[in-house]
């Protein structure tokens, strides 16, 4: 089991579609955050975004759909906070 360890450059890996699907879930809300999972290859992690209210909300990385099995992921298991702006940055660096 790896534990990636995610930056914003490593973000830009991810792709513009990937990138752009996170954001949406982010809400386009300023004060949200992601976490993304730190295990497997880093192709399509599954990812959390935390709202301003304190809402959590864990996503399947492929189909970044609601990931229902889990209200949050395993914080050993999780990245360091990414705000809306270092996604939007990776995002247009793609």
């Amino acid at each position: 089991m790896t534990k990636l360890v995610w930056n914003e450059d490593i973000l830009i890996s991810l792709g513009r579609i990937f990138l752009r699907k996170v954001r949406d879930n982010m809400r386009g809300d300023l004060r949200s955050v992601v976490r993304f999972g730190q295990t497997g290859q880093g192709i399509a992690p599954n990812y959390q975004v935390t709202l301003p209210n304190g809402v959590i909300l864990t996503y399947r990385g492929l189909s970044h759909k609601r990931f229902e099995e889990a209200a949050e992921f395993d914080i050993s298991n999780i990245s360091e906070p990414f705000d809306l702006a270092a996604i939007t940055r990776a995002h247009e660096a793609t």
